[in-house]
């Protein structure tokens, strides 16, 4: 399973007179767990039996906000890459940048940076692993660095196991990157989109794994600013996508007209508060996004975990 670096006009001269209202009612529920990840619940969020899987406190809050410290100083310095998305217009810009040896592989692949791409991800894993010296202390010290904590319990939890996703050279692919976003967002609301187009099948999916490091003004911020929203949209065919392709197509381009339109065709949301060490793992070919926020900092760490029936997880970014 692959994404694509573009969207290539996937909607293009697809339409359907007077579809019939497009809904997201169907209620499959948020779970919320207090303990590690587990099989059980693997397998209800690949099988679509629910929307999200939340696990408070997988990673130590204490630690979260120390490394959220780190890629807060380094976004003063700059030293940052715009995470650009891919829609039908190409690479754009977006309220999402982070730091790292690399970008993101579909927008590596757009620049024509593989080969960069590769040699980063080796150095990034390196790095990620060893607390700076600018800590204070004399030596680097190693530490567990989030996201090799999340793939190291879904390689013991899965009855496939799990790993990291391998180019056809055999190279590793990056194991995930940190999500920067600094408030004012250019959407208030969130950016509604999906990560992939295809129907919803339980024998395999994309999936994500978000692990929380800081929220906007986590003392004084509003109920939703930098939550989660993400609206469970079954689309079980291609014909549904081009059914409802004047509405969807909202999803593959930053257009504030057809977020609108997106957002009131798709109705409420299902709304996932997250604080500093919470893992939220959900399927991104449903609609989701970000709530937008004003003042403030939201750090979090994604990667990518690919499914399939009776093969292992793989893990990228």
């Amino acid at each position: 399973m692959r994404r694509t670096p573009i969207f290539h006009n996937i909607f293009k001269n697809l339409s359907m007179a007077n579809p019939p209202p497009i809904s997201s009612h169907v209620k499959s529920p948020i779970l919320v767990k207090k303990s590690k990840l587990e099989q059980s619940d693997l397998k209800k969020l690949f099988h679509h039996e629910i929307t999200a899987l939340q696990i408070k406190s997988f990673y130590p809050p204490l630690h979260a906000s120390i490394i959220a410290k780190e890629l807060n100083q380094k976004a003063k310095e700059g030293m940052m890459d715009n995470w650009r998305v891919g829609t039908e217009r190409g690479l754009e810009a977006s309220d999402v940048w982070t730091e790292g040896e690399y970008v993101p592989y579909n927008v590596a692949v757009a620049m024509n940076r593989e080969k960069e791409y590769f040699d980063g991800v080796e150095k990034d894993f390196r790095n990620r692993r060893m607390v700076p010296e600018s800590e204070g202390n004399a030596d680097s010290q190693p530490r567990l660095w989030p996201l090799d904590l999340l793939r190291l319990e879904l390689d013991e939890v899965w009855m496939d196991g799990a790993g990291l996703a391998r180019s056809k050279n055999k190279r590793a692919q990056g194991g995930g990157l940190p999500r920067i976003m600094i408030g004012p967002t250019r959407w208030k609301q969130g950016f509604i989109h999906a990560d992939q187009f295809s129907p919803l099948r339980t024998t395999e999916g994309l999936f994500s794994g978000n692990i929380y490091l800081q929220l906007p003004d986590s003392s004084s911020r509003d109920t939703e600013s930098g939550d989660l929203q993400i609206w469970n949209l079954e689309i079980s065919s291609q014909v549904d996508w081009y059914r409802y392709q004047s509405v969807l197509k909202g999803l593959t381009t930053q257009d504030a007209e057809l977020q609108m339109k997106l957002r009131k065709e798709l109705g409420d949301p299902l709304k996932i508060h997250v604080e500093a060490g919470d893992l939220v793992m959900l399927c991104v070919q449903k609609p989701h996004c970000a709530v937008g926020f004003m003042n403030g900092t939201r750090i979090s760490l994604q990667a990518f975990v690919q499914y399939r029936t009776n093969e292992r997880l793989l893990v990228d970014i």
